[in-house]
């Protein structure tokens, strides 16, 4: 058919061998603005049409030479498909319908009035055929599409998987299968209670009905490989109906790289801290002990210099609490030696010391095997002391430590005044630096704020069974 715009008329192509009906059926035709070519006989119109193109073909039901589907069904075995209608004759209505079975848009009567009637019936079903054109074509874009679009997310280098409000498994990509080491038949099907190493089953569907609600979400977790690893990732989650999907980075090397970082910046602060406190520490302490004896002697002597010397022995007291501090800022003595509780306890100790009221309550004893880990949720609770001191005010502060399942969960809570409003889209660097950390031991951190009334931290930390 001629394509919309152009200035060309659709092509009928008339086949019956009554020339009087033949001659006005094209003659009414041609009056409605159609180009139309018209013949005796089926082989004429078959000759024909195996080079010449068509939009709609109108055959006599009862050719004498070549019936209008033995016609049709010639066209077809050398490629040619056209629509075509069928002109009958009375009586001939059960075979009409026959051939309408076979391909046939409608049936014309050979009546009178059908000249009259017949350039509506051609003009309906050239629209039915430009509809379904369009349709062919829309539906072939959508294909070529969708082929595009699985050709992107098969190769893309991120893992991709669709699932549905049962968190079962609907579609991946081969980089999804290589993070967690299984066939893609098996994991079809498959549940992400299965694969998810970090998040309870209650966790993930708590997780999906805030997509449905939300409709984005970010979020680090682990994924279990088949050979037993964990496999760090970060997701970027989007719902899409009654389905959701996630784009999933593997951040596993970039985390051992930054733990390894880390591991050297804390192994030379450990260091330095024991240099400090074995080395310098001593060698002050003994400056001191000969500063207070010769301090003593000159005393029993009488002599002008005694103050002196006890002046140097005091000035030598506070290099040597201050060299400890140093040491201890570097290197936690307390966590090391007696575990995450006690250098929390004195964490809350030393803040109370020093004016503002700090608890720590544990109610049954924690242990943090990992020395890394333990060292950031120190640190974590040191930043988050600190900025509740110098930017809230606080008047009291509250640390807990305790165990839930395989989740080990550090709360620091402050009644100051709360962060201000845009701390959640920017957050300052002590937040910052706070969720860094939470982050590269694949802990969870969630910021509770409101204006005037204190922050509350918490990190949840998964650890090994």
């Amino acid at each position: 058919m001629a394509s919309p715009g152009s200035n060309k008329a659709p092509g009928i192509v008339i086949v019956d061998d009554d020339e009087g009906l033949r001659f006005l059926m094209a003659d009414a035709l041609r009056r409605d603005g159609l180009k139309v070519e018209s013949f005796e006989s089926g082989e004429q119109a078959f000759a024909w049409l195996t080079r010449e193109p068509a939009d709609l073909l109108l055959l006599d039901l009862n050719l004498g030479d070549l019936p209008a589907p033995v016609l049709v069904q010639r066209l077809r075995e050398r490629g040619r498909e056209f629509p075509f209608l069928v002109i009958t004759g009375q009586g001939d209505e059960r075979i009409a319908v026959e051939v309408m079975k076979q391909g046939a848009l409608d049936y014309v009567m050979k009546e009178t009035g059908v000249l009259e009637l017949l350039p509506g019936i051609v003009r309906r079903a050239l629209a039915v055929i430009e509809r379904d054109r369009k349709l062919t074509e829309a539906n072939e874009a959508i294909r070529q599409r969708e082929e595009r679009l699985q050709t992107i997310i098969q190769t893309a280098l991120d893992g991709f998987v669709r699932f549905d409000r049962d968190a079962c498994i609907i579609e991946l990509n081969r980089a999804f299968c290589e993070l967690v080491g299984r066939p893609r038949a098996e994991l079809l099907g498959m549940t992400l209670y299965a694969v998810d190493a970090t998040h309870s089953p209650e966790e993930i569907r708590q997780r999906i009905e805030r997509l449905r609600t939300e409709s984005f979400e970010h979020c680090l977790t682990r994924l279990r490989h088949s050979d037993g690893r964990e496999v760090e990732v970060e997701m970027s989650l989007r719902a899409d109906g009654d389905e959701f999907f996630g784009f999933v980075h593997d951040v596993s090397e970039q985390r051992r790289l930054e733990r390894e970082v880390l591991q050297i910046s804390y192994d030379e602060r450990s260091q330095i801290g024991r240099e400090l406190h074995d080395g310098l520490g001593q060698q002050l302490t003994a400056i001191e002990l000969m500063s207070s004896t010769l301090a003593r002697e000159l005393k029993a002597e009488k002599s002008a210099l005694a103050k002196t010397a006890k002046q140097i022995a005091g000035y030598t007291r506070e290099a040597i609490t201050q060299a400890r501090h140093l040491a201890h800022g570097l290197a936690p003595v307390t966590l090391e030696t007696e575990g995450l509780m006690a250098a929390l306890n004195d964490v809350a100790r030393m803040t109370t010391i020093a004016g503002v009221p700090c608890e720590f309550h544990c109610e049954s004893p924690v242990q943090v095997s990992d020395t890394a880990a333990a060292t950031h949720l120190f640190r974590i609770a040191q930043e988050a002391v600190n900025n509740a001191l110098k930017h809230a005010k606080a008047r009291a502060i509250v640390l807990r430590l305790a165990r839930h399942g395989r989740c080990v969960e550090l709360t620091i809570e402050d009644d100051g005044r709360g962060l201000p409003g845009t701390a959640a889209s920017e957050p300052g660097m002590g937040l910052k630096v706070i969720h860094h950390r939470a982050r590269l031991i694949g802990g969870r951190l969630h910021v509770h704020s409101t204006p005037g009334k204190g922050v509350r931290i918490v990190c949840s930390l998964p650890t090994p069974p």
